[in-house]
């Protein structure tokens, strides 16, 4: 699932990831059923777990740690988003775990700069070889778009929050595609080189929406798993995804 990112480039590695408009929220369906999903998952050639790691006490939710990530198979792309007060150790342990994409809240205390100048030095395995760490930058959505500027030649990939991290509060959606419009134009000509995704309880109806804004991939769990229908609703997302 992953060989095909053995000894590519980061700038190689960012236009490989574009072929996948969709990051499965895995913690959304049962653990005692990971095989079962994995196989549907394999079946639709979608390499992409997100991992939702919380603390506690950067958002209210404690999920899980490094260790879950280091569970998952190897063959996979492990998306590890870090909602952490403290981002670096955790960081640390995610590479050693093999996460192959980590992405770090832009409000998380401590020096976030430090932290994704690290992860830029590191690799990690895939299947035949190895490829850099992808780096990503969260924001949640009252943080203003220009926290980004000066972390943009740090990060590969920008995430932008529909909801703030353990709390219900929810952009609607028009709020949420002009915060998108802002972003390509902070952007400007280094967009081509970076991958915007966007997380945050998400509906169907929507996806088409936001990637015609311009969106490269969206992060899905629940939505996914509802029902127990992963495969069903997959069909129904990538038919969205990658039509629009």
């Amino acid at each position: 699932m992953n060989a095909h990112f053995a000894g590519l480039d980061r700038a190689a590695c960012v236009q490989l990831l574009r072929r996948y408009p969709l990051s499965t929220g895995i913690l959304a369906g049962k653990w005692l059923h990971l095989n079962d999903h994995l196989q549907v998952l394999r079946q639709r050639e979608q390499p992409l777990l997100h991992v939702d790691i919380m603390d506690g006490q950067f958002c209210p939710q404690f999920t899980v740690g490094p260790w879950a990530v280091e569970q998952l198979p190897q063959e996979w792309l492990k998306d590890a988003h870090l909602m952490v007060n403290n981002p670096f150790p955790i960081a640390q342990a995610c590479v050693a775990a093999g996460a192959h994409c980590i992405t770090l809240q832009a409000e998380s205390p401590g020096n976030v700069h430090a932290v994704l100048h690290w992860l830029g030095e590191q690799t990690v395995p895939v299947d035949g070889g190895e490829m850099p760490v992808i780096r990503g930058i969260s924001l949640n959505p009252g943080t203003p778009l220009e926290t980004l500027v000066p972390l943009l030649d740090q990060v590969e990939v920008i995430q932008i929050l529909a909801v703030n991290p353990g709390f219900g509060s929810k952009l609607a959606v028009p709020v949420l595609k002009q915060r998108l419009a802002d972003l390509l134009r902070l952007l400007a000509n280094t967009r081509q080189h970076k991958i915007i995704a966007v997380d945050g309880s998400l509906l169907l109806q929507d996806a088409a929406s936001l990637r015609a804004c311009g969106v490269d991939r969206v992060v899905s769990g629940s939505a996914l798993f509802r029902g127990d229908m992963l495969d069903k609703n997959l069909t129904e997302w990538l038919a969205v995804l990658t039509s629009a």
